[in-house]
């Protein structure tokens, strides 16, 4: 399969060593607004370069392209490739809003091509580890999930100044970096039914978020708190998933435990105790590491997207299943602003309307709420 990158800068350039690794796929192509930049690109991967998305599209070099744009570009780069009968790869998030992520998707079966969405955490060895146990212990009663592992100094946004902006980054935190780890908790206990979110700019100078809390409840009654921050010097990942017949930690990616106990019902009913006891230790779940570890996981991504392209199945993470973390996003958007809980699914429209009168300035939210 011949692929051209989108974006050659950031994660673009990750993209371009990983296609390297993937026996099935060959880049062939480049392109970037800035045409110093595409030429070096170019250079280094003895290509064809391009400044302009549509001429690539219309070239004939390319079977696929991936969209490692910012995210507020993605969605008419999505549908203008799948219009020029390409399949495609598309960084997180696939767009600003779930309302464009489900409807990039049902253009991509009309055109009956491969949209893949760039979660290659589903790819992650550690939180494979994690979603594994938890089946162990389901059904699920409680999540915690803390994502604070994304300290940004001021400079992140002064390197790059569509980052602090609706229009261009769709987000702060919630769409730029924790969307991995709203991703996973999707991906370990499904969908909440119910979000309640305060949404706050509390150290940087940017329209955007940087700090998020939420309380989640899931149909059957679970419940769940989750936290992200650009803000922890000391941040760090943990997710805790209690079960009906156990507990799972998840610690910084790969140090994943497990303790495994009777049915919390049963020991509730039986036990005789008045104040219980209970020796149960967690035991360590072996999780393989390797000196490659970031970059393999986008090669696998890549390897599942040609399989997918070549095969006609669906890829790992499809368009559909790729806007849930944006729609969970959206929704503690909504429920901030509105200072009330949102039932999830996010009724169509209601998000984008909101969405365009941030990306305009119309309602400047968050509002300044420093520590």
């Amino acid at each position: 399969m011949r692929v051209g990158v989108i974006g050659v800068n950031g994660i673009g350039q990750a993209h371009l060593w990983a296609l390297r690794q993937v026996p099935d796929s060959s880049v062939t192509a480049v392109c970037d607004v800035d045409a110093e930049r595409a030429q070096k690109a170019a250079r280094d991967h003895d290509v064809a370069a391009f400044t302009d998305a549509k001429a690539l599209f219309g070239s004939g070099d390319v079977d696929a392209v991936v969209v490692a744009t910012p995210p507020g570009t993605h969605g008419d780069l999505v549908r203008e490739a799948l219009d020029a009968g390409l399949h495609v790869y598309c960084e997180k998030p696939i767009a600003p809003t779930a309302d464009e992520g489900y409807a990039l998707a049902r253009h991509a079966a009309e055109r009956d091509r491969v949209l893949a969405v760039g979660f290659q955490f589903r790819h992650h060895k550690g939180y494979a580890a994690a979603v594994a146990a938890v089946a162990e212990v389901a059904p699920v009663t409680r999540v915690q999930l803390n994502a604070t592992n994304w300290f940004r100094a001021q400079a992140y946004y002064e390197a790059s100044a569509w980052r602090r902006t609706w229009s261009v980054a769709g987000g702060g935190v919630l769409m730029s970096q924790a969307i991995h780890q709203l991703d996973l908790l999707v991906w370990l206990a499904g969908m909440p039914k119910t979000v309640c979110a305060r949404v706050r700019r509390a150290r940087h100078e940017a329209e955007v978020e940087d700090d998020a809390t939420a309380l989640l409840e899931w149909d059957g009654g679970a419940t769940g708190v989750l936290v992200a921050s650009l803000n922890d010097p000391t941040g760090h990942e943990r997710v805790e998933v209690v079960g009906e017949r156990g507990v799972v930690t998840l610690t910084d990616g790969f140090e994943v435990r497990v303790t495994h106990h009777d049915p919390a019902q049963q020991l509730c009913e039986e036990c005789p105790d008045e104040f219980p006891l209970l020796e149960l230790a967690p035991q360590p779940v072996g999780v393989e590491r390797s000196p490659t570890e970031w970059i393999d996981m986008l090669v696998a991504a890549h390897r599942d997207f040609a399989g997918a392209a070549a095969t006609g199945r669906p890829p790992r993470v499809d368009a559909v299943e790729g806007s849930k973390a944006v729609e969970l996003a959206n929704a503690m958007y909504l429920s901030s602003y509105l200072d009330e809980e949102v039932s999830l699914p996010l009724p169509r429209g209601e998000y984008p309307r909101l969405f365009e009168d941030l990306a305009t300035g119309a309602v400047p939210f968050p509002a300044r709420d420093r520590f």
